[in-house]
């Protein structure tokens, strides 16, 4: 049941030719160099800034002992912090300059390598979650059921030692293949702490590289500029420091689903959900990606009957694939329970959240929120579906992808990884200008120990700051397409009477 209609294309400009070579090579070689002293900054100093805990031997070497927050003075230490960080955003943004003087994708994916090493050498920044999965593989091999207790319950064992308290004692919420995965590691490396940590790295940094492949890929088949879609999703910094730095499994997610959608772009369905259910079996969000795949490949069937069994054969295979591979891991369905764990933490960069603690500070209506927020996410995702014909398969999983993110019980910079590579490798104009927006803010948004920056402020003064940017920021968004709208409405020609 191959598709009937032309495979999508997105209104993404090429890069103009090439020119001024030494012009473009010195702006590409000083984005390098700036790039690559923040990087390296970050990985010396380290995670004493921001950590839930004081853990010994969490990493092959200790954070230097001058750049700490005790050496410096927390104020110091914070502004050092802000400052490399800063720099990586202009080191990115002078590529961009290089992007629009035709440099190509190669030459950026070795600038992205080059900031990269630094963050491959030192320790896990931005995030603990790392820690974490070495604290449920090693649960797993010690027979505690990981959807019923946290790992903490083994008690002083080594590979537990650097899960944040929050995770150290409560059940995981990941798909039981990943939970299987982290197992196999645990077992192959005899529960060693830093030989797990190393092995995910090593997983995530592969997958960082297949995704800033792919996201190139997709934007040649759709028409765009690899150059653009590079720069944008592959080298991003947001991507460098929680993929290859925070070594989040969301770079084996995305490294699945990527490609999925990519064959379901070749007009192979069947292989882009069987893809994206893979991804799901790391983090269950993907499953998105499947229903995606589903309505866009029944919509492009003649007839209603055609269109109906396409659909029951897309739900058909991405459930019962993804029911196959959490039941041969014996694990259970257990972790259907622990998905709104992750949600406990209260987050102000939440928009749920805040808006909880906007209405009441003392008592906030967690639950009456969280449920707004997920039938809007129904409702909102429903009509994104519904412009698939126009927009394609790629943009609307975005925007459904974002919508299912800010409409969340939990909002963590690196949930915003999805949409940034998608867009990167299908936006239009003005959603790649709001990628740039958002990978540059949330850059600040955690502190390189893994604490959210919202956390020094109080509440409900924070969570009233991120409503107002949200808000600004949806109130720019609907005059954009107004305004769109009626410089298309004036460039229609009349019909002639």
């Amino acid at each position: 049941m191959a598709g009937t209609t032309p495979i999508e294309t997105a209104p993404v400009p090429s890069v103009p030719p090439a020119r001024s070579g030494r012009v473009t090579a010195l702006v590409l070689g000083l984005g390098a160099l700036l790039g690559t002293a923040a990087t390296t900054y970050l990985a010396v100093a380290g995670t004493s800034l921001g950590r839930s805990l004081d853990a010994p031997d969490l990493w092959f070497y200790e954070n230097d002992p001058s750049l700490t927050p005790e050496a410096l003075g927390e104020a110091a230490a914070r502004s050092w912090s802000a400052a490399a960080v800063g720099l990586l955003a202009v080191a990115w943004l002078l590529t961009g300059l290089a992007v629009r003087r035709g440099v190509a994708a190669r030459w950026l994916l070795l600038v992205g390598v080059l900031w990269a090493v630094p963050l491959v050498i030192g320790p896990p920044l931005f995030s603990e979650d790392v820690f974490f999965y070495t604290a449920i593989g090693a649960a797993v091999q010690n027979d505690v059921d990981p959807f019923r207790y946290g790992p903490g319950v083994l008690g002083a064992v080594e590979a537990v030692r650097g899960a944040e308290p929050f995770w150290r004692f409560s059940p995981t919420p990941y798909s039981p293949p990943f939970v299987s995965l982290l197992s196999g590691l645990s077992w192959l490396f005899d529960e060693d702490l830093l030989s797990v940590l190393v092995a995910v790295r090593v997983l995530c940094v592969a997958g960082w590289l297949v995704c800033a492949l792919i996201v190139c890929r997709i934007a040649a088949r759709l028409g765009g500029s690899r150059a653009v879609a590079m720069w944008l999703g592959g080298i991003n910094p947001l991507v460098l420091l929680h993929l290859v730095s925070g070594n989040h499994n969301d770079a084996l997610m995305l490294a699945l689903l990527l490609p999925g959608l990519l064959l379901a772009l070749l007009d192979r369905p069947l292989l882009g959900i069987l893809l994206c259910v893979a991804g799901a079996g790391i983090k269950a969000t993907a499953l998105v990606a499947v229903l995606v795949i589903g309505v866009d490949w029944a919509q492009r069937q003649d007839g209603w009957a055609a269109r109906l069994r396409t659909l029951a054969l897309a739900g058909a295979v991405g459930a019962g694939a993804f029911a196959l591979s959490v039941q041969l891991t014996g694990l259970g369905w257990g972790f259907l329970g622990n998905l709104d764990i992750p949600g406990r933490s209260l987050v102000s960069l939440t928009p749920t959240s805040a808006i909880a603690f906007v209405l009441d500070a003392d008592e906030p209506p967690i639950d009456q929120t969280r449920l707004a927020g997920v039938v809007v996410a129904v409702v909102v995702g429903a009509l994104f579906l519904t412009r698939l014909r126009g927009w394609g398969l790629i943009r609307v999983t975005s925007w459904i992808g974002l919508t299912v993110v800010l409409t969340g019980s939990v909002v963590w910079p690196w949930y915003f990884l999805w949409p940034t590579l998608l867009f990167a490798a299908a936006g239009v104009a003005a959603e790649r200008r709001l990628v740039v927006v958002w990978s540059v803010v949330l850059l600040f948004a955690t502190l390189p120990g893994g604490g959210p920056v919202t956390r020094l402020f109080p509440r409900p003064l924070v969570d009233q700051f991120v409503l107002g940017v949200l808000t600004v920021a949806l109130l720019a968004g609907l005059v954009h397409v107004v305004l769109a709208r009626r410089r298309s409405s004036r460039a229609t020609p009349e019909p002639a009477r």
